[in-house]
């Protein structure tokens, strides 16, 4: 596992390497400038920062400020094109197609993961793009303007014969540390050791250069113990953790829905607090979630009247979406104390 990681580091180093040879310019000062999250995070040093400081952008060549909107092939003849996550994608589609079908336009969508909607807005090739992260230090574009839809609990999931059912929030970092090896080292409901099983933890180190998701069990790849499976996809998360009888992984409640077995996984309370309970974690009981962003353009010469109107469409009717995605909409954040930035989740609540 560690073998890998260094052939991811040396990946995004060659990565950065080419943005700047392709007139991509970053400020490291900005960077590295500290925030009330930053600050917050260090409080809990075992913890990665939720949220990334939406006052700084990130610097692109002059080429690329005049640059404009280009569509790919896939949205070629279309009034607007969008490339959404994954997990948004089947949420906001039917609204999508609502207003498309009210208003007399082609509005072509592309389905992808936070990587392909990100890589859309820095190529210029989409008016709206979203992920399931908060932004990275390198998704804050000039011209790019950021809404938060809402956040979805990311679930600790363990094989269904697990009769561990909950597991505080320091026992779940130790057993990614490595630091806690077999269940029998945990409680049952009924207060009884766990089976004489080894741990068999499983990570999905995705979107290394956003803060949040899987960083806000630990901030750093290098916590991880090197004991940990590490897997690439979504559907292998799930699939490790419903074979393997000792295994511990997390997704969200609609991914875990959509490619888990039902019959063979089962969600664990952190410090008795449910994924599942929608209002622990807007009142930021269960502290592990992701973000659901939105980004338009702001910049004039790349803003579309439509493309501000259907996203007003979608944010105005978030009731519509399908409670299954387990998304908890803006405005019930924004009541529970969260922080926002104009139309953008920033902070957490006290």
């Amino acid at each position: 596992m560690k073998a890998a990681r260094v052939m991811v580091y040396l990946l995004g180093t060659v990565c950065l390497s080419l943005l700047v040879a392709s007139g991509v310019m970053y400020n490291a000062a900005t960077a590295e400038t500290k925030t009330p999250e930053s600050n917050a995070a260090a409080k809990d040093p075992l913890r990665g920062q939720p949220f990334s400081d939406p006052a700084k952008v990130f610097e692109m060549s002059p080429e690329w400020i005049k640059q404009g909107i280009k569509y790919e092939s896939w949205a070629e003849g279309a009034d607007l094109a969008l490339a959404l996550d994954q997990q948004i994608y089947p949420a906001v589609l039917p609204l999508v197609r609502e207003f498309e079908k009210k208003n007399g336009l082609k509005i072509a969508v592309e389905e992808g993961t936070c990587g392909i909607a990100a890589g859309a807005a820095s190529k210029k090739t989409v008016d709206i793009s979203a992920m399931c992260c908060p932004p990275g230090d390198t998704d804050r574009l000039p011209g790019l303007k950021y809404h938060t839809m809402g956040v979805s609990s990311k679930a600790i999931i363990v094989n269904k014969e697990n009769p561990v059912s909950n597991i505080s929030l320091a026992e779940l970092r130790k057993i990614y540390r490595g630091k806690i090896h077999k269940w029998s080292e945990l409680k049952t409901t009924g207060g009884t050791p766990g089976p004489d099983a080894d741990i068999r933890p499983v990570v999905r180190l995705h979107c290394k250069t956003r803060p949040g998701h899987w960083c806000l069990i630990l901030g750093k790849e290098d916590l991880f113990s090197p004991r940990a499976m590490e897997v690439g996809s979504i559907p292998n998360m799930l699939s490790q953790v419903a074979a393997l009888k000792g295994s511990i992984g997390y997704e969200t409640l609609w991914m875990a829905a959509t490619y888990g077995s039902k019959d063979k996984i089962k969600f664990l309370t952190i410090d008795g607090v449910s994924p599942q309970d929608d209002a622990a974690v807007a009142a930021g009981k269960y502290s592990i979630y992701r973000v659901m962003n939105f980004t338009t353009w702001d910049d004039p010469k790349l803003a579309k009247p439509n493309a501000k109107k259907l996203l007003d469409y979608i944010m105005s009717n978030l009731d519509k979406v399908d409670k299954s995605f387990g998304i908890i909409p803006a405005p019930v954040l924004r009541k529970a104390g969260w922080k926002f930035t104009g139309d953008e989740l920033t902070g957490e609540p006290n």
